[in-house]
């Protein structure tokens, strides 16, 4: 059911009074939303796996008859991304095609100077390391706020440049390569019209967290809490949503890189807020059902591609605007619990809680 404009917005001649509002409310907005949710990450039960190390030094594939000598990763890997075959085999003669194409994939040059990379940038310098301990906390974080819910295992994998995330109910397999530098051979060598060189430059290890982390929460709530035939404001919740988990989750992690930016694309979002904001309003997309202009504030791209927003402005605006809307929506519902917030779906309270920065 579409909302009334009028119950929503402001007309642009009474943003005087909508400052004149703000500043009677700025000891709600000096609240930190995400304080009351920064718990002690406790024990966690996720396990971890690098099945990148079963790449860099290639052997025979564990025994497909014994399932004790499995990890959690053949079956995403080999079959899921990889598609070399099935796992487990059903007979010799597919174990043996499987065999040979693991052991075509590792000797592949590609695949040498990508796991190379894993190895000097992430796994030498301790950032897997980092990285285990962050997620581990962060699903630690999760186990208590969402009791009913179980942390997955973790995996730090090597994909082929197929998948920086991979996430199923159980596992969260991550695409080391995706974060080794956007100057890394492997990397540099990625063709253009897939990855063209603006998505190269977000490959960097201070990504490699938030993504992993993001990622996973998404595809976890989705079934229940994602609108699939959603207005874009709808779509901007969700993402708004998730975008505060990961930051109740993971408090040391920086936000720009929760949203794969930079700090000064962050600036640019934080001076611009206000500016963006309008735009959004004023061509009403907040209303739109399309799937295209949807895209144009959330997907990828060298900036946010939605009515006169400036080509100096970061992508995704969109993601950065529900999660402004949540936090002030959670800065004046302190009593809310994380589950609480997940099932809220009516996108009005948080649209009326929103003040604007800028």
């Amino acid at each position: 059911m579409r909302v009334q404009r009028d119950a929503l917005f402001l007309p642009l001649t009474g943003l005087v009074a909508l400052g004149f509002m703000a500043l009677l409310l700025t000891s709600c907005q000096d609240k930190n939303p995400y304080s009351p949710f920064d718990k002690d990450p406790g024990v966690t039960t996720a396990i971890t796996t690098k099945s990148w190390e079963a790449v860099q030094q290639p052997s025979q594939l564990p025994n497909p008859q014994d399932p004790s000598t499995w990890s959690g990763w053949e079956a995403p890997l080999l079959s899921g991304i990889l598609q070399l075959g099935p796992w487990p085999p059903r007979n010799p003669s597919e174990e043996a095609m499987l065999d040979t194409a693991w052991q075509s994939f590792t000797a592949f040059d590609g695949t040498r100077i990508g796991i190379a990379g894993i190895d000097s940038v992430l796994h030498r310098t301790g950032k897997i390391k980092a990285a285990r301990s962050a997620l581990s906390d962060a699903f630690g974080r999760f186990e208590q706020h969402f009791p009913e819910s179980a942390a997955p295992d973790i995996d730090f994998s090597y994909t082929g440049f197929n998948y920086s995330v991979y996430p199923t109910a159980s596992l969260l397999l991550i695409g080391c390569e995706f974060f080794i530098g956007a100057d890394h051979p492997s990397v540099t060598q990625l063709p253009p019209h897939i990855y063209p060189r603006y998505m190269q430059e977000r490959m960097v290890p201070e990504h490699l967290i938030g993504d992993a982390l993001r990622g996973w929460l998404l595809v976890h709530f989705q079934e229940e809490h994602y609108p699939k035939q959603g207005q874009l404001a709808d779509e901007l919740l969700y993402w708004g949503k998730v975008l505060f988990l990961s930051r109740c989750l993971a408090p040391d992690v920086q936000p720009w890189d929760l949203l794969d930016w930079t700090e000064e694309e962050w600036n640019w979002a934080r001076q611009h807020e206000m500016q963006v904001w309008i735009e959004l309003r004023q061509e009403e997309f907040l209303y739109t059902s399309k799937r295209m202009d949807i895209q144009r504030w959330v997907a990828d791209a060298p900036f946010t591609k939605a009515g006169a927003v400036p080509q100096d402005s970061p992508d995704r605006l969109g993601w950065y605007l529900g999660m402004r809307w949540v936090e002030d929506f959670m800065a004046r519902h302190p009593e809310m619990t994380l589950e609480q917030l997940m099932d809220q779906s009516n996108v009005l309270p948080f649209l009326q809680s929103y003040r604007p920065k800028g």
